[in-house]
């Protein structure tokens, strides 16, 4: 008897296994508020008009990629228009000293204003409420194959966190202690096992899941690839760099244009009424004023909402109208970073969204 249609039913289970696995690890992401949107930290030379015009205009293209989440951003016409004048974006600006003496300038932009310069250029606002990145990688060189843990590759480290934040993608490194040994070793994050590396980060429930390899060539170069787990599908990404940064910023990339093409919110029509759309948003477990106020605040500090109106209390429950910047479907999934929003299933004829409320 064949045993070929025993093996397929198997292998068909198998992955159907896998499968569900990897689409509840996505649907269960936790998400960070990345503050740092709007200002940047340049390295200058001097404190010359020279140096701070070119501080000015670096730093506003740091916060357009960060707002936007498009590296591409900065190609856009409006944006190098923009560019060239830079000092009409700046609030202010102050100088510091990096632990190594280097001088850096902090720079802080008008957010309102870049806000206005997306929507000329036809670009996304991505949120601030952004998901955590769980990042493995292993770097390969004359030292052999290791995890780029702060201890065993803080160069690496560095330039990996320095990559992200530059992004506006909030980074969650392993820990890369007993357990994680355990879990997984390096040989086995190199061939970027699903299996492996999805055991290995469940521990770190709620973060998104990205996984890198990289080895150094004999000239210098580097060469390696990024795998990103996107809702249960792996996205990949190869590269060849002239630098160890950048190839940590292709990583960075990979995770901020998949993220900015699910959260991003459309700008150009912002200041139109009529685009925006109007939903209901009904919540329980609304015990106490103090909950009603959080779950307001929550609501209308996110960038896809214009404004929140309640429309009636009974109980512990409590319905709202909520005017937002988006479609239903985005709206849920910006609301659901938040994890004090849990989803209740949609009632028959119910054209807007169901909660509970978790403080």
């Amino acid at each position: 008897m064949s045993r070929l249609p025993f093996q397929r039913s198997l292998t068909r289970a198998l992955f159907g296994c896998f499968l569900c696995i990897s689409l509840l690890w996505a649907a269960s992401a936790q998400a960070e508020l990345v503050d740092d949107i709007y200002g940047a930290r340049i390295l200058v030379q001097g404190r010359d008009a020279s140096a701070l015009s070119a501080a000015r205009k670096a730093g506003l293209a740091e916060v357009v990629i960060k707002a936007s989440g498009n590296p591409e951003a900065i190609e856009r016409p409006e944006v190098l228009k923009a560019l060239e004048d830079a000092q009409g974006y700046l609030l202010g600006y102050s100088y510091e000293e990096s632990a190594q003496g280097d001088l850096l300038i902090r720079l802080e932009y008008d957010e309102q204003a870049v806000h206005k310069l997306l929507g000329d250029a036809d670009l996304r606002l991505w949120t601030a409420n952004r998901p955590l990145v769980l990042t493995w990688l292993v770097i390969s060189d004359g030292s052999g194959r290791r995890f780029a843990s702060m201890e065993a590759a803080p160069e690496v480290d560095a330039l990996l966190r320095d990559s992200f934040q530059r992004r506006g993608v909030p980074l969650q490194t392993p820990l890369y202690d007993l357990s994680d040994t355990a879990a997984i070793s390096p040989g086995e994050a190199w061939r970027q096992s699903s299996s492996a590396l999805i055991d290995a980060s469940d521990r770190y429930r709620g973060a998104q899941l990205l996984a890198g390899r990289v080895a150094r060539l004999s000239d210098g170069s580097w060469v390696g690839d990024w795998r990103y787990l996107d809702n249960g599908r792996w996205r990949s990404r190869s590269s060849a760099a002239d630098s160890l940064q950048s190839f940590t910023n292709a990583g960075a990339e990979l995770v901020a244009a998949t993220l900015a093409e699910q959260y991003g919110v459309t700008l150009s029509a912002k200041n139109s009424a009529e685009s925006d759309e109007r939903y209901q948003i009904v919540l329980r477990g609304i015990r106490a004023y103090e909950d009603y106020r959080a779950l307001q605040e929550a609501l209308g500090s996110l960038e896809a909402v214009r404004s929140v109106v309640p429309e009636s209390l009974i109980g512990d429950q409590v319905s709202m109208r909520v005017e937002a910047e988006t479609d239903l479907q985005q709206l849920a999934r910006i609301i659901e970073l938040d994890g004090r929003f849990v989803p209740l299933p949609r009632e028959p004829g119910q054209d807007g969204l169901s909660y509970e409320w978790i403080p």
